[in-house]
């Protein structure tokens, strides 16, 4: 199982750096752990694009022993979520808005 949290914030305000620290301290702790924000592996807006760099990014942490990948996904929250976690074999999601 691999643990997946979510965090997304539809006004973009710096959450990333909340999603970075979330990262950082799992990797401290010793945790294998992958993160990814969406906002920096598309170009132009191209989802395709988008998802095909999601998925080859976490294949990569998968390969390193990863069990926990913590993705900012910008504005996007819940339906794109799951989406994206379908694409990371047996993911537990969690969700957060972030700033809160």
């Amino acid at each position: 199982m691999t643990e997946v949290l979510w965090l997304y914030d539809p006004a973009e305000r710096g959450q990333s750096a909340e999603a970075w620290a979330m990262y950082r301290e799992l990797f401290t702790n010793g945790t294998k752990a992958g993160y990814i924000d969406l906002n920096d592996i598309g170009w132009n807006g191209d989802e395709r694009l988008v998802r095909r760099n999601f998925e080859a990014l976490w294949r990569i942490y998968a390969a390193a022993g990863a069990r926990h990948l913590v993705v900012f996904g910008g504005a996007a929250g819940g339906e794109a979520a799951r989406e994206y976690a379908e694409l990371v074999p047996g993911a537990k999601l969690t969700v957060r808005r972030g700033g809160r």
